[in-house]
């Protein structure tokens, strides 16, 4: 099973508007079927669910803030139908909690010897290379020709997830094939841009890192080139994605190899990047389509003024309620209250956001103002000693030398991959509850959790 999970979780569609989000779409209730399939299996597993009393207490406390701020928001608000509402807020919150301890627990179940491990990437890069194949090139092919336009609408219809009230996105069938901009499953081009850059991106940075064939379970320089072609290959689907965050993403990736490859790989691809740097260059001011490409998203990026203001509201939001938060779903009233009137004098502003509520531009002042600092901290309390703890693992692995370990150690580096990449491109926005993300977040927990027993009862 554990080569399915990250192919299930980019059916993200959500059916229906009125459904609490974490409700709506199909993969939390294919992973609640396979806990019962293990547990049905495997009935000796249950000792494996285990409650942490630090944990316990704090979901319960953060889930009472939540509620009672959401009740208090929705009587401050002088427009609840901006809002998600009282009841459907409570559900999805509640359910989204619940759908943590459901994963986390379905990764514990599944993930309990490193065949398991290797099953679970090799299965998330088959899934991408199938992704890649099947709907994210093509949608390449119909930004600039419509020759694939009927499988991309069709794709589009079957699987993509739409935003509500935003039906301009799709006139011509889906929203790649109307914006002429590569999104995959996801409702924007930018959520794709970070799905790539969290689930697949680090798996194929640390892979070539090492000279790591997941698929051999060793050291294998020879494969190199297949781990190079998919991520060229995702920075070819990033750049059509005509999205500043797919040409960050492409930088950050970038950099990531200067860093980390060995001091000869590192001058080689240095200076490839020199010259690729330069045939850009050339490109951009001679090719009119790349040059309005780059310009428009990148170097004179306009429309910009919603998302700083969005980002403001939400930071002032946070100031004002800085413990509490003032509940999840509920930030619009305060972002209208709070958002600079000099970012407020645009189209999608006058269009759209008066008309449906103020979304929310900032994934980090989003968390800031809806959970505050009693569901923020413990969060990034967490992840901290984490971290510590698989540096920590890193440094022992490193020290033993055994080539039995080099797959943790790889993930390891992953780990720390994907964690900068969510951090930093959670300053925009993107759907970050999708049950995607749970899953490959805590692929990596339940990976350093394992990997710290392993080597503890070694000794």
């Amino acid at each position: 099973m554990a080569q399915w999970l990250i192919l299930i979780g980019l059916f993200i569609k959500s059916y229906g508007s009125s459904i609490p989000v974490t409700l709506a779409s199909i993969p939390i209730y294919v992973y609640l079927i396979f806990i019962c399939r293990q547990l049905w299996v495997r009935p000796d597993k249950i000792d494996a669910i285990t409650f942490d009393p630090k944990v316990t207490l704090w979901t319960f406390i953060i889930l009472i803030d939540q509620l009672v701020m959401m009740g208090i928001s929705y009587v401050t608000t002088d427009h609840p139908d901006f809002t998600r509402g009282i009841m459907n807020s409570s559900v999805n919150t509640v359910t989204y909690v619940g759908s943590i301890f459901l994963i986390y627990y379905l990764m514990t179940l599944l993930l309990d010897s490193q065949v398991q491990f290797l099953k679970f990437v090799q299965g998330t890069i088959k899934t991408f290379i199938g992704f890649l194949v099947l709907v994210l090139l093509p949608q390449v092919v119909a930004t600039i020709s419509p020759i694939l336009d009927g499988w991309v609408n069709l794709v589009g219809r079957l699987f993509e997830a739409n935003h509500f009230g935003r039906e301009d996105f799709y006139t011509a069938g889906s929203y790649t094939t109307t914006l002429h901009r590569v999104n995959g499953l996801s409702s924007e081009a930018s959520f794709l841009a970070v799905l790539l850059a969290v689930v697949f991106i680090p798996l194929i940075l640390a892979a070539l890192r090492y000279n790591y064939s997941y698929f051999k379970n060793r050291n294998d320089p020879t494969t190199n080139k297949y781990y190079w072609l998919m991520l060229l290959a995702s920075f070819f689907v990033l750049f059509f994605a005509k999205t500043t965050t797919g040409i960050l993403v492409i930088i950050f990736a970038s950099i990531i190899l200067l860093l980390r490859l060995d001091k000869k790989r590192r001058k080689q691809l240095f200076l490839l990047g020199l010259l690729v740097g330069c045939l850009l260059a050339i490109i951009y001011l001679t090719v009119p389509y790349v040059n309005d490409l780059l310009n428009r998203f990148l170097f004179k990026k306009q429309g910009t003024s919603n998302r700083l203001g969005g980002t403001i509201g939400l930071l002032l939001t946070f100031l004002h309620f800085p413990i509490t938060g003032v509940g999840e779903g509920f930030t619009s009233y305060f972002n209208f209250k709070f958002v600079p009137v000099s970012t407020i004098n645009n189209w999608e502003f006058q269009t759209i956001f008066q008309q449906s509520g103020y979304p929310i531009q900032s994934i980090w002042g989003g968390w800031l103002a809806s959970y505050g600092l009693i569901g923020v901290g413990p969060i990034i309390i967490f992840i901290y000693h984490k971290c510590r703890q698989a540096v920590q693992l890193y440094q022992e692995i490193d020290r033993r030398s055994d080539q039995r370990l080099i797959l943790y150690q790889v993930l390891i580096e992953s780990f720390f991959y994907s964690l900068f990449m969510l951090g930093v491109l959670a300053l925009f926005t993107f759907s970050w509850s999708d049950s995607i993300y749970l899953v490959i977040f805590f692929f990596y927990i339940v990976m350093i959790k394992f990997v710290g027993r392993q080597l503890q009862n070694e000794y």
